[in-house]
């Protein structure tokens, strides 16, 4: 079964929000110094926009590494016994995470005879 689109472009997703809302912020600034007026009486509005898609954009990319990197480490471990007290966890983060991690899950309890 396909994985969402949300899932599947994570990390792509938290980073073109990060960026648009850098580039709305950033668009709005000349119009809150009055260098130029491109706005108008919307400069404000668009600069808090911008800087609530910002941090939207930051936490959606930390929440999406963070994951990676707790499946990284629970992918390196060498114990058959420690994978798989670790197994439900490392199961539901290859859910949380695009398609190629679960394959590589399903490589590593291939690797340790899990079904």
């Amino acid at each position: 079964m396909a994985k969402p689109f949300q899932v599947e472009h994570a990390r792509s997703i938290a980073v073109i929000v990060a960026v648009a809302g850098i580039i709305l912020s950033a668009v709005s600034v000349p119009d809150l110094l009055g260098i130029a007026t491109i706005l108008g009486d919307w400069s404000w509005w668009t600069f808090a926009i911008g800087l609530i898609m910002f941090v939207i954009g930051i936490y959606l990319l930390i929440v999406y590494l963070r994951n990676v990197t707790t499946f990284e480490e629970m992918m390196q471990q060498k114990s058959k016994a420690e994978f798989v007290r670790n197994q439900d966890d490392a199961e539901y983060l290859a859910w949380r995470l695009p398609s190629k991690f679960e394959a590589r899950l399903a490589e590593k309890k291939k690797e340790f005879n899990i079904k």
